[in-house]
């Protein structure tokens, strides 16, 4: 496994290759193909290092003064890539991320916080150095009575300050992105509402739902349009969550509680929404995991999203593997496409590329250390890096 970090010059003619590749990978075209082949990183417990020393993994409720941004960005410019594991590191950073393969090294605010639900008033706890949603203290009308007014929320500040502090501290070495932990309007709906009475919602109070909705659309606009102030361009485009670096704004959106729904439920009151905040930018890739296929017709109609992003987990098996290779076909055709799997071993992963059209297409394939030591001479193997002036 390597022990050191290469490293990229900002003004040397390789990263303009690079970063024309990542143009061509949103033009769809021969030459956007992007590749990472690496170690699976599962990220460690958080801790959260404080002025006198302590450092906290456990609290019933999270509040922004925890987070000392400076403390968070000097535990980051303290590991040196010469003494220390790149993937231990990696998987203990909550704030910056190598490079690695085509992908550039990228910095977001932490992005374990679940950011628009301590901003719309859920409690956020710890435990253990797991940072967990609690349930909203008040009902469905008040979130709505409340509405969107950031300008003097202590979580929002806090995002802020950490793009601020990224961008001035760590660039170039880590590009810094506003993409971070940033749920989907009927996610934020069901940490408010909670998930079973969000289910029920959708089916029985259609005019309460989109009443929330608004709310939730609003607080994804807002943050938004927040990030897009904070931050200077780097190269004339911006970091997205993923290492693709783009050539205008870039956001970064999400449909997980989708999966419990119809296509149609999600079609009828939901797209209408997720689709302001996926033209809220001139670029968008939107999460999914692979359980959430089934929304995927209605996003790929959707002219404004750019990139739909797919984590494998878990890895499919049988019929179901056969249905999935078929939808990321489909979805090939439409739209760019981003693949982030756990893959069981390198001969199943160049089995699913060869299946797959590579332009437009992002290919994030993640194994064991045990299977990528034991890959045979010559199988691409991406170091991690990073940028330097």
């Amino acid at each position: 496994m390597p022990t050191s970090l290469k490293t990229l010059s900002t003004h040397s003619p390789a990263l303009d290759t690079l970063l024309e590749k990542h143009r061509a990978f949103w033009r769809r075209d021969a030459k956007g193909f992007l590749r990472a082949v690496s170690v699976f990183a599962p990220s460690e417990p958080s801790r959260l290092p404080q002025r006198d020393g302590r450092a906290i993994t456990q609290a019933a409720r999270l509040t922004p003064d925890m987070f000392d941004v400076g403390l968070l960005i000097d535990d980051v410019l303290a590991w040196d890539p010469s003494q220390n594991d790149p993937l231990l590191a990696a998987r203990q950073q909550v704030l910056a991320f190598p490079g690695v393969g085509d992908l550039l090294p990228l910095s977001r605010a932490f992005f374990k916080i679940p950011w628009l639900e301590a901003m719309l008033g859920c409690p956020i706890t710890m435990t253990e150095g797991q940072i967990w949603v609690g349930h909203y203290e008040g009902t469905a009308e008040d979130a709505i009575r409340r509405g969107v007014h950031f300008e003097g929320n202590p979580w929002f500040q806090l995002y802020v300050e950490f793009l601020h502090q990224l961008q001035a501290r760590l660039e170039p070495r880590y590009l810094a992105s506003a993409n971070t932990l940033l749920r989907g309007t009927c996610d934020l709906v069901a940490a408010i509402l909670g998930v079973k009475e969000a289910c029920v919602g959708w089916i029985e109070q259609p005019r309460l739902m989109a009443r929330l909705l608004r709310v939730c659309t609003d607080a994804n606009l807002a943050v938004i349009e927040a990030g897009r102030k904070a931050l200077r361009p780097f190269q004339g485009g911006y970091m997205s969550a993923f290492g693709v670096w783009a050539p205008e704004y870039v956001v970064r959106t999400q449909a997980d509680h989708s999966t419990l729904l119809s296509p149609r439920m999600y079609r009828e009151q939901i797209l209408p929404f997720d689709r302001e905040v996926i033209a809220a930018a001139p670029h968008c890739i939107f999460h999914i995991h692979n359980n959430g296929y089934h929304i995927a017709p209605d996003l790929v109609q959707v002219p404004e999203l750019d990139a739909i992003e797919v984590v494998v987990d878990p890895y499919p098996t049988g019929a179901r593997k056969a249905y999935e290779i078929v939808m990321m076909q489909m979805i090939l055709q439409h739209k760019a496409l981003l693949i982030d799997g756990n893959f069981p071993s390198y001969e199943e992963a160049e089995w699913v590329l060869a299946q797959l059209d590579r332009r437009g297409l992002y290919y994030n394939v993640q194994l064991s250390a045990e299977t990528l030591s034991a890959l045979p001479e010559g199988a691409p193997h991406s170091e991690m890096w990073l940028l330097e002036e």
